[in-house]
């Protein structure tokens, strides 16, 4: 088993410093530990939302909504911009959950849910549209398309819609440490050869922090 990304000490005590969450955020993340739906969890959100405040994002796209939690910390973030986001979600169930914690937000005007496959909804949305896009499928969207990876799909698809000066967020980049293996498989094996691609891009400038599963930091020249 790989080693833990963050101490379990650590993860306790940046949990413990949080300031108190928006009731509707507390319910989700009640939902999400009694029916096993993987969230970013609190501390993630809250880094996600400090990054949406410091890149002034308008116009933001999301991939992956599950339960929607992740997306009510973005539309907290661009609040004060009235800034729009799109999500991006292929189970039924899951849509549905989102959908309502949505509508019971204060930003139900600002959110639309967009259901299907994102392989085939990326490529209808306009090209260099978006100030800000989140990409949470790393993990949820493994597989191959082609011969390709998915996840390398996933990047070169939001790579087009995103503007210049534009910032990508990718989430669980480092797959529980099995990116760091000789050989990873599986999901681990697309997030790899994905890391590769995002730190080695011309077009983009990236990082990689280890907070919970890890998120890299991209921005397009």
């Amino acid at each position: 088993m790989p080693d833990p990304i963050t101490a379990p000490a650590i993860e306790r005590y940046i949990g413990d410093l949080l300031p108190r969450r928006d009731p509707l955020l507390a319910r989700v993340e009640t939902h999400a530990r009694e029916h096993r739906l993987p969230i970013v969890g609190p501390a993630e959100g809250r880094f996600l939302y400090t990054l949406v405040r410091l890149s002034g994002a308008w116009r933001i796209l999301e991939l992956g909504a599950c339960s929607g939690y992740s997306a009510l910390w973005i539309a907290a973030a661009s609040e004060p911009g009235g800034g729009t986001i799109e999500t991006i979600e292929l189970d039924p169930r899951r849509a549905d959950i989102a959908e309502a914690n949505f509508k019971a937000s204060a930003y139900a005007d600002r959110i639309k849910l967009l259901r299907g496959n994102a392989l085939e909804i990326l490529p209808s949305l306009e090209r260099g549209a978006y100030d800000l896009i989140f990409n949470d499928l790393l993990r949820s969207g493994a597989g191959e398309t082609g011969g390709v990876p998915n996840q390398v799909r996933f990047l070169e698809l939001s790579l087009d819609l995103l503007r210049s000066g534009g910032v990508l967020l990718s989430d669980n980049v480092l797959c529980g440490g099995q990116v760091a293996e000789p050989s990873p498989s599986g999901a681990a094996a697309g997030i790899a050869e994905y890391n590769r691609r995002l730190m080695s891009h011309p077009a983009l400038e990236s990082s990689i922090v280890p907070i919970r599963d890890g998120v890299a930091i991209s921005i397009k020249r």
